[in-house]
């Protein structure tokens, strides 16, 4: 416990957090019941604070850079920022952006992965809201957006595609999880290809760049968007990428094609800046999501020790492998080569079945 107030005493960030929260926003510490939030890949703690008959979440946040735009004053910019361009956030009603502490609206329990599993049957209509959430975004997402606002750099550059995601596929993925020896070299040309075709030099458009289902909340009959932190300059291609290739929902491939219709009508009838390269790059980075998906989840499920995340990978492998032989065929016949290896070996495979 934590000391008088009865809050818990194994987070003293929360503590302080209810303790200055409360006092301008009104309310008792002793008054509050906190319960504890599961979380995800994020080492972030959420909580949610009930009071007087409404609640709240709480995050901690301990900051991570000393100096420079930190995580924390990414979340409090954006946020700001996307609530005023009307895009659905939870509102952040009292914030320590310096000690990354935040009270702010609660979105709810039911993000999307459970909401479609739950109604299979409105799949499309459910996504096609989805998708016009995401145009709003990509349409209006420029306006009054800064380069300052990144933490993490501002640009989905062919550098960043490669260091972040292509790279984070091979180490953590092939050689880190499935034990391969497969060095830089071994996949730089494919990767370098591959990373000039889905990165972009321009900042003409901003994306999410975790556009997922678990990242999106359906609450009081609406949507709430979460984990904008990461937003950049970036090709739209890439947030729709994500919500379709996504091992969460598992979304049939004739459900994603539609989907992609959909997106891509959406997209030409409101005239979107940035998306004249959309169906030349959308294959590019398609492959690259699905490798960082991978990379994600053998970084948090073999290195960190989140197992959960492992029983996803089925999931990605397969669309990997649909993908390669599908709209990528030929392309990048190194990377091939791996995936074939791993595929043919009983051992190895395994691992991804």
């Amino acid at each position: 416990m934590c000391g008088e107030d009865g809050l818990p005493a194994a987070d003293p960030g929360l503590c302080e957090l209810v303790k200055d929260a409360g006092r301008e926003l009104g309310f008792a510490p002793e008054e509050a019941r906190i319960v504890p939030l599961v979380g995800d890949g994020s080492d972030r703690r959420f909580y949610r604070v009930f009071c007087r008959g409404f609640h709240l979440v709480a995050l901690v946040s301990p900051r991570r850079k000393a100096e420079g735009t930190d995580e924390n004053d990414s979340y409090f910019t954006i946020g700001r920022h996307l609530e005023s361009i009307g895009i659905p956030v939870p509102k952040v009603l009292w914030a320590d952006v310096e000690r990354g502490r935040f009270l702010m609206e609660d979105a709810g329990d039911r993000h999307l992965q459970e909401h479609v599993l739950r109604r299979p049957r409105g799949i499309m209509r459910t996504y096609e809201r989805v998708l016009l959430l995401m145009g709003r975004l990509h349409r209006h997402g420029m306006e009054g957006f800064d380069p300052g606002f990144c933490f993490d750099g501002d640009l989905y550059s062919p550098r960043f595609v490669y260091e972040r995601e292509l790279e984070y596929f091979r180490e953590f993925f092939l050689e880190f999880y499935i034990g391969l020896d497969a060095g830089p070299e071994d996949l730089r040309q494919d990767f370098e290809q591959l990373a000039e075709a889905a990165g972009v030099t321009e900042r003409r458009t901003v994306i999410h760049r975790d556009f997922q289902s678990r990242n999106i909340m359906v609450s009081g009959g609406g949507l709430r968007l979460l984990d904008f932190q990461g937003m950049r300059y970036g090709p739209p291609a890439y947030d729709l990428a994500s919500l379709l290739v996504d091992p969460y929902t598992a979304l049939p491939a004739a459900v994603q094609e539609r989907l992609a219709g959909f997106y891509r009508m959406l997209a030409a009838r409101c005239s979107m800046d940035g998306l004249a390269r959309f169906r030349e790059n959308y294959a590019a980075v398609r492959l690259c999501r699905n490798l960082q998906i991978l990379g994600a989840y053998a970084n948090l499920g073999a290195r960190k020790g989140k197992r959960q995340f492992l029983g996803f990978v089925p999931r990605a492998w397969m669309e990997l492998r649909r993908w390669l032989a599908g709209p990528c065929r030929g392309r990048y016949p190194r990377l091939c080569r791996w995936v074939q290896w791993v595929q043919r070996d009983a051992q190895l495979s395994r691992k991804v079945r």
